[in-house]
């Protein structure tokens, strides 16, 4: 049953219709595999800086190398460097473009990391131009080997496997070449770089470490973020949602019925009020005892949530037996056919009650006001009509909706 006011100071306006409203799930990696995936990362970004380093120091060497009688194996071996650096920018490229595609994957990130190996046998033929190499060609050279290991501990060391796939065959030639070659000065030499090696093969782990604790901490405090944010959104969830009926309550009502006042003053678009409330609840909860009344209250709000089924509309319990439900730019009539609609699908619950004076089951009245803005009412006037109008279903019956509109440009 539907009662409308027609008072001056009130009129109905035409309906406004109700909308209606994959993302592929991620595996959550553990922290030593991000950790990892990190570093791997670093490394993809600054492996090109010991390619540049390794296309400058090998110049250096040939240009040391000019009067030497290997100048001309020189510049073949500088010219194969240059086609390692070529396809270690290219493998870099490649690398980067599949983890950004795919993500990061470990049998892969090892298989690049050996790929490091290629500068680093080119370096240890380079090692072979110390044999019979003037001082200053053979400090050049040690020095250029040196200084692409050292190079490589700070660009290659976030990820260990990379930096021992370079290092090792860059400098190991070298320090056997220097041992085997004889003279008590090449085997100083020879113990000087192998303890070089290893000095810098601490660096390197000590590097590595470093940047692990780093990027675990920075997961860690991630997670921690994560956790604080779900247990807060969680806890403010809890807060804004009624226990039994699992929808909104009034806190919640209130707040959204304060946004959407704040806003309609800025639309203008009308903004409607639905207040219900289950006739005879407290006979119903006399005869039928409580947990029948409670599944009776979450059936209605079940109903309730759905029928108002716009993202933006609200639907909340207000309160008891009562539901409050606010339908954002929603006119007159519209309005009035969702409460119409909620108040028939009550009805069709079909819940027996025998002490209801309206009706052998459970049924409802209405309340609905729909305002458009002008400055001269707040939101609790819209609740203060809707109040009214329920009052008057009350009293006229029950199990009916009483609706009006208020024109606030009327003085």
């Amino acid at each position: 049953m539907l009662i409308d006011d027609a008072k001056p100071g009130f009129i109905i306006m035409r309906c406004l219709s109700i909308k209606e409203r994959p993302q592929n799930g991620s595996v959550t990696l553990s922290h030593e595999t991000r950790v990892e995936a990190a570093l791997f990362r670093h490394l993809i970004d600054n492996s090109a800086i010991p390619l540049i380093g390794s296309a400058i120091g090998s110049l250096l060497v040939a240009i040391a190398h000019m009067d030497s009688p290997y100048r001309h194996l020189v510049l073949i071996w500088m010219v194969g460097l240059y086609g390692t650096i070529a396809l270690r920018y290219w493998l870099i490229k490649r690398c980067r473009i599949r983890v950004e595609a795919r993500g990061y994957n470990r049998s892969e990130a090892i298989r690049f990391a050996r790929t490091t190996s290629l500068s680093g046998l080119a370096w240890g033929i380079g090692g072979f131009f110390v044999l019979n190499a003037s001082p200053l060609t053979m400090v050049v050279t040690i020095t250029a080997i040196q200084a692409m290991i050292m190079g490589g501990a700070l660009t290659l060391g976030a990820f260990l496997p990379a930096f021992f796939a370079f290092a090792l065959p860059a400098i190991l030639p070298l320090i056997g070449i220097l041992a085997l070659s004889g003279g008590a000065a090449n085997v100083v030499l020879a113990l000087y770089s192998a303890i070089f090696l290893i000095l810098v093969m601490g660096i390197a782990k000590r590097l590595n470490t470093t940047l692990h604790q780093i990027w675990r901490l920075t997961f860690e405090k991630e997670d921690l973020v994560k956790e604080v944010t779900k247990a807060h959104d969680l806890q403010s969830a809890l807060a804004n949602t009624d226990g039994l009926t699992g929808i909104p309550n009034r806190r919640r009502f209130d707040e959204v019925l304060e946004q959407e006042y704040a806003r309609l003053s800025r639309s203008e678009a009308p903004l409607s009020l639905v207040i219900l409330d289950v006739d005879y609840f407290k006979a119903f909860n006399d005869t039928y005892g409580h947990v029948a009344g409670d599944e009776c209250l979450k059936s209605i709000a079940k109903l309730f949530r759905n029928t108002l089924s716009r993202a933006s509309d609200l639907a909340a319990r207000y309160g008891g037996e009562e539901f409050a439900g606010i339908l954002p730019d929603t006119d007159s009539v519209g309005a009035i056919r969702i409460a119409e609609l909620i108040r028939t699908e009550v009805e069709s619950l079909q819940i027996c009650h025998a002490s209801s004076p309206s009706a052998d089951h459970v049924t409802v009245s209405l309340g609905v006001v729909t305002f458009n803005y002008s400055g001269r009412s707040t939101s609790t006037d819209m609740i203060a009509i809707a109040d009214q109008c329920l009052y008057r279903a009350k009293s006229e019956g029950r199990n009916r909706v009483v609706s009006t509109r208020l024109n606030l440009d009327s003085p």
